[in-house]
């Protein structure tokens, strides 16, 4: 896999100036996982007590939040979520009060085919073909709220969409080969989700075969459909590697779920998916 990582240098050097090089940067988040744990805890503790008012006043005591509009942002998403739920009370006032309870330890995102074509999968996909899953308060920092739906990060919904995929053979592996193949990720989150559901050596697999078909001299597929992806994908790797990230990828990996799979894809079954997503094919 190194040896493959050396390739791709070679090859990016001679296809991109130098002064093409792109620095990483950190994935922006809407909230800080810690202080949503932490929020939730406080929600705990205070029991029936847990009014918004309350909880402002722990949070605040704690330095983990200070003022309203925070509160209130991060209190918005843990109901989104289902980790909290809320109920209102007459006191007597102009507004009733708010009184917050925890149902859940895990936050609830959706994940599916639907939700990678809110992150731009150009596939026509069935608007609910989506599922709930439960996931730690790192990935609920990562998701968007569209509607009353909570939407997974794109490396959350690529990584769940491939474990389902090896599980029940669903012939949605394309979507995820598209998505890699023509989307910048972050890399680490992606890799460390993918070992935690036991698709690490296949999320590996996948990429340094994504690499072995662009860098090869030879073509199954149409050339400009080749020569659109290997130039895209190539853009992407190359800010992989001068970040330092590829070193990820040389490791082994956890789980063997999905491996034979990618293992048996051929230079078709990745550039036509990718060139489908980047629009220069049907």
């Amino acid at each position: 896999m190194i040896a493959g990582f050396a390739r791709l240098r070679s090859a990016m050097v001679k296809a991109f100036p130098v002064g093409l090089i792109l620095q990483a940067s950190s994935m922006p988040r809407s909230i800080d996982p810690r202080k949503a744990n932490e929020l939730t805890r406080t929600v705990q503790r205070l029991g029936g007590a847990a009014s918004f008012r309350n909880i402002l006043r722990e949070t605040a005591r704690a330095s983990v939040i200070k003022d309203n509009k925070t509160l209130r942002r991060y209190l918005d998403l843990l109901l989104l979520a289902e980790v909290l739920e809320v109920r209102t009370r007459n006191v007597g006032s102009v507004r009733p009060q708010e009184l917050y309870r925890l149902t859940a330890n895990k936050p609830k995102v959706s994940v599916g085919p639907a939700a990678l074509r809110m992150h731009g999968l150009n596939w026509d996909v069935p608007e609910r073909d989506m599922r709930v899953v439960s996931i730690d308060f790192d990935g609920l920092s990562r998701s968007t709220a569209t509607g009353s739906i909570l939407i997974g990060s794109l490396e959350d919904c690529l990584v769940y969409e491939l474990h389902v995929d090896a599980r029940k053979n669903t012939g949605t592996l394309s979507f995820v080969i598209a998505m890699v193949s023509t989307k910048r990720l972050d890399l680490p989150y992606l890799i460390r989700r993918a070992d935690e559901m036991q698709v690490g050596r296949a999320v590996r697999c996948l990429f340094h075969s994504i690499l072995a078909v662009v860098s090869s001299k030879e073509t199954e597929t149409n050339a400009s459909l080749f020569l659109a992806v290997r130039t895209t994908f190539l853009k992407i790797a190359r800010q992989y590697a001068q970040s330092g990230f590829q070193r990820v990828l040389d490791e082994k990996g956890v789980g063997k779920l999905g491996l034979e799979r990618i293992k048996r894809l051929t230079g078709p079954d990745i550039i036509i998916p990718a060139a489908k997503q980047l629009g220069v094919s049907g």
